[in-house]
């Protein structure tokens, strides 16, 4: 059997606890406008044109991490079924979310809650812009 490619969200914790540990910490300022710049180049370009060695800011070895592949999935709701009903299910049957439309959706990482965010289209396609990220104790919670 093939073995999963993907880290677990401990691994990832552990990973990236280790590295800010041995990693001095930047001014607040200078991460900012660096997560700023990131973000919007980021979205402004497909992701197959982000060169896998582009020019991070990061603490020493982090770099390490940049190939490190984790699923990414948005939640605009959820609801509990019970098994029948879900058997019951067909084309066009309605499954009523507990999410409202004008609610921001969720953006999980491996599963955690990351970041909060509205759909917009861009070139016919899907996309979520992010209008808040959540602080580690806000995503265990929304989880």
């Amino acid at each position: 059997m093939a073995e999963d490619p993907m880290l677990s969200q401990a691994e990832i914790d552990a990973l990236l606890r280790s590295l800010q540990e041995e990693a001095p910490q930047p001014d607040a300022p200078a991460q900012e406008a660096a997560t700023a710049v990131t973000q919007t180049s980021a979205l402004a370009r497909p992701r197959a044109a982000v060169p896998a060695h582009a020019a991070y800011d990061l603490p020493p070895g982090f770099g390490l991490l940049l190939g490190v592949q984790v699923a990414l999935s948005v939640e605009i709701g959820s609801t509990v079924l019970e098994l029948g009903e879900l058997l019951q299910l067909g084309r066009s049957s309605l499954i009523v979310l507990n999410g409202r439309v004008d609610a921001p959706l969720i953006l999980r990482i491996n599963g955690v809650p990351f970041a909060e965010g509205v759909v917009v289209e861009t070139n016919g396609r899907y996309g979520l812009r992010i209008t808040e990220l959540l602080q580690p104790e806000e995503g265990a919670k929304a989880s």
